[in-house]
């Protein structure tokens, strides 16, 4: 009986090329979490600041006054992410018997402690004192103060630097209260420029199955006019244009 076998290769020559293929191989998986990572952080801080602005506008109409606040575990393994749930809930809920909504935005960051800085939009006739904040959150500290300055607020949650830290599916952020006219400003601040340009005001898209975007009042498809190659994304011959 004979056994098939194939030839024995013998080592591979190592030249000067495969080294340097192999060099930026290890250096493109190196960095491949670090850019994924820095994208997210500058999607939020894009969208963040955008929900921001438009809480802002609605504020000035609905003659609100913004806080800030810093809501803080006592343990961090009492996370959940219904408790911030929990606590807006119920300030929610105080704010409708007088018959005002609920403008917010929040922001999970883990230092010392593991806590969530707010930024909310209160009526003027409205204090949340601390008795308030110990009902509504107990399950740590608290900390409250008016926010004087909404933009220097906004960049200050808005570090993203403990990311890394954060318990293992935990959202980075969250908003909340947006009227109609804040919904469409924020859902178009996060589409590429390209697809702004094409868009008419006014109109939404959604992902496509298998690439492109539909505007779900016409329902036409877009396609991106970028092309991906191992140098970087390169504009395509075709014209800027939506498939009919």
């Amino acid at each position: 009986m004979f056994l098939n076998s194939s030839p024995v290769r013998g080592p591979r020559t190592i030249t000067a090329a495969s080294v340097a293929r192999f060099a930026e191989l290890v250096n493109k998986t190196a960095t491949s979490a670090t850019a994924s990572s820095r994208k997210r952080k500058n999607a939020a801080r894009k969208k963040l600041s955008r929900v921001v602005k438009e809480h802002s506008r609605y504020a000035k109409v609905a003659n609100l006054r913004a806080v800030a606040l810093t809501l803080t575990y006592a343990d961090a393994a009492a996370f959940s992410p219904k408790r911030i749930s929990a606590f807006l809930d119920r300030l929610r809920r105080a704010l409708k018997r007088m018959g005002f909504c609920l403008p917010y935005a929040w922001v999970l960051e883990c230092a010392s402690h593991l806590h969530y800085h707010l930024i909310v939009w209160l009526p003027r006739g409205y204090k949340l004192d601390q008795a308030k904040l110990s009902r509504f959150w107990p399950w740590g500290s608290t900390w409250v103060e008016s926010c004087r300055s909404v933009g220097a607020w906004a960049r200050y949650i808005a570090k993203f630097n403990s990311v890394a830290e954060l318990p293992r599916g935990a959202r980075l952020h969250g908003d909340g209260g947006l009227d109609e006219i804040g919904k469409m400003a924020v859902s178009r601040s996060g589409l590429p420029r390209w697809l702004l340009a094409l868009l008419p005001v006014g109109h939404l898209v959604r992902r496509c199955a298998g690439g492109g975007w539909m505007d779900t009042v016409t329902a036409e498809i877009y396609r991106s006019p970028y092309i991906w190659t191992p140098w970087g994304a390169v504009l395509s011959q075709g014209n800027l244009s939506p498939c009919r």
